[in-house]
């Protein structure tokens, strides 16, 4: 579990790092003494945010394999999720403590925060930047509507009434979002009333936690997964099923999908990963040879792998079309939770409760780096 807030530590003072890795620039506040960030984005650096239950998000050039400034001093609990925004330089950080902060990234500098405790543990955040808009959701059951610009809140609502939120979806050219409950509905949101927000439908045909959510607005298609194993394809506009995939016998972890490749990939508790067919919803293989739970996938259609992530510390490469294991990636020491991909460069970067972020070459199939300075487990990386 994240850390209390009111821990008896002051703003700011932030635990040290552990390990021995590379420390971060001390010799400026600021990028000026190299190539700016703008620059190295624009030049197709991988940059990198990392969130940890430490208080605080961390900025890593991928490049160099450096951390260029941490984005800390306000929140009083773990740092639970993140919106980046890469052309502005802009990223918000949202925290157990219900706490949210707008960062400058150029600078690691918070612009605006909102410290309010009101409305519990901030779960998951989706933004439309070019829009100005962000969606958070509590644990609690609220939907948040911001202004990301300033972080002013807009509404709120209790979308789904004392039941913990764990996924929301935003699409501001529609005006819409989607909500995904421990209460086992998702929910589907109008946020162009003036009134107030408004819940436009109810998907309810799990009958558990809904703890896996992908949408594709433009194409009107939805897939869900629960902590009972189940999957549904449906229909966003008429909420119809349109498929349902059955296989896992746990907890799905989390999914990623892609309507225009017709292939869906879902990790579970149960220690594999699926491959489906979509839109049918048949299965075309599993994935086996984790030893405990699966918790993330990222997945390249074009080369036709996926990398997943485990409680049992490795990560493994896969052979889609083949559904065979190319390599096992050893190296972290607590189970790993979170994966973030670079498939023009062919890497990958992975998130422990050992602290650290590995950085991986997916041809080479090692360990490029390890990244220190956290002092909690990581919980997502953008």
């Amino acid at each position: 579990m994240a850390d209390a807030a009111g821990d008896g530590k002051a703003p700011g003072d932030q635990p040290k790092g552990k390990g021995k890795g590379k420390e971060e620039k001390k010799k400026t506040s600021f990028w000026i003494s190299w190539d700016s960030l703008e620059r190295r984005i624009g030049l197709s650096k991988w940059v990198a945010v990392s969130c940890s239950k430490d208080r605080t998000a961390k900025i890593w050039e991928l490049n160099s394999m450096e951390c260029r400034g941490t984005l800390g001093g306000y929140h009083e609990g773990g740092v639970r999720c993140t919106a980046v925004n890469r052309q502005n330089l802009m990223t918000v950080t949202a925290g157990d403590d219900g706490s949210m902060c707008l960062w400058a990234m150029d600078r690691y500098e918070c612009k605006e925060q909102w410290l309010s405790s009101k409305y519990g543990q901030q779960t998951c955040i989706a933004a439309a930047w070019e829009d100005e808009r962000a969606v958070t959701a509590t644990a609690t059951g609220m939907l948040l509507f911001w202004d990301i610009t300033r972080l002013g809140l807009k509404a709120e609502v209790p979308a789904h009434q004392g039941a913990r939120i764990n996924k929301v979806a935003l699409d501001m050219g529609l005006g819409h979002c989607l909500t995904a409950s421990a209460d086992g509905r998702i929910r589907k949101w109008d946020l162009n009333d003036l009134d107030g927000i408004k819940c436009i439908g109810t998907f309810d045909k799990h009958g558990d936690n809904v703890t896996a959510l992908y949408v594709d607005f433009a194409r009107n298609r939805v897939l869900t997964g629960a902590s009972d194993g189940s999957l549904f394809f449906w229909h966003l506009t008429s909420r119809a099923v349109i498929a349902t995939l059955t296989g896992h016998t746990d907890k799905i972890n989390n999914l990623v999908c892609s309507i225009e490749k017709g292939m869906a990939i879902t990790v579970s508790d149960d220690e594999t990963a699926r491959i489906w067919e979509m839109p049918s919803g048949n299965s075309l293989g599993t994935l086996s040879g984790h030893t405990l739970a699966v918790r993330d996938v990222a997945a390249n259609y074009e080369d036709n792998i996926c990398i997943t992530c485990s409680d049992d510390t490795t990560l493994r490469i896969w052979d889609i079309v083949g559904r065979t294991c190319l390599a096992v990636l050893e190296g972290h020491t607590d189970r790993v939770t979170c994966l973030s991909a670079n498939w023009k460069k062919n890497q990958i970067l992975s998130g422990s409760d050992d602290c650290t972020l590995k950085l991986w070459d997916t041809e080479k199939w090692w360990c490029e780096e390890t990244l220190y300075g956290h002092a909690g487990p990581i919980t997502t990386i953008a």
